[in-house]
């Protein structure tokens, strides 16, 4: 099990760290296609000015690095995003991420959206399926239309419980990184 928490507005210069530290193959998952430095550092000089509409959650290595994020946009419609770096791939942290994510969609009312999904990103498309997203081909580009069902009580109270846990990691984890540079 992984714990995924919801990133703190100042934390989100982690976010670009991150990004940077995807190989090629993974920026291309991410992005739809090879990106450089300069395109990550425009995408995340925007997050970083407009917290109020991006949300990011992470899961974090035993570093305090973001090794996963998934990334909502809310404008007119939202956007959902993931990433992991690619030593972390295939151990299922894309399936967490996913679930919180959708779990915070649902809990604030943000039920319809996309995603922007290459043909070949197999795990993207399995998870999808498995959440009862819907993927389509138009004009050589595929995307995911995203439609959550709204939250029930069971959805607010797996959302309490996240946030919370998602809180404790986040302590547990900074309260331990004085001792751990000492050893």
């Amino acid at each position: 099990m992984y714990i995924v928490r919801k990133v703190l507005p100042s934390e989100y210069a982690k976010y670009r760290t991150h990004l940077k530290a995807l190989n090629e193959s993974s920026r291309i998952l991410r992005f739809g296609a090879p990106v450089g430095d300069d395109v990550i550092d425009n995408l995340c000089d925007s997050v970083e000015q407009d917290t109020r509409h991006h949300v990011l959650f992470a899961i974090e290595n035993a570093n305090l690095e973001f090794v996963a994020v998934g990334h909502i946009a809310m404008f007119k419609e939202m956007e959902m995003a993931f990433s992991v770096i690619d030593a972390y791939q295939g151990l299922g942290m894309g399936e967490a991420l996913m679930k919180r994510v959708i779990q915070h969609c649902r809990t604030k009312g943000q039920l319809k959206g996309f995603m922007v999904c290459l043909p070949h990103n197999q795990a993207i498309r399995h998870l999808c399926q498995k959440h009862g997203i819907k993927i389509h081909t138009e004009y050589g580009e595929t995307l995911a239309d995203v439609e959550l069902p709204a939250a029930d009580a069971a959805t607010y109270f797996n959302e309490a419980g996240s946030q919370n846990l998602g809180v404790f990691d986040f302590m547990s984890k900074r309260a331990l990184l004085p001792w751990t540079l000492l050893a």
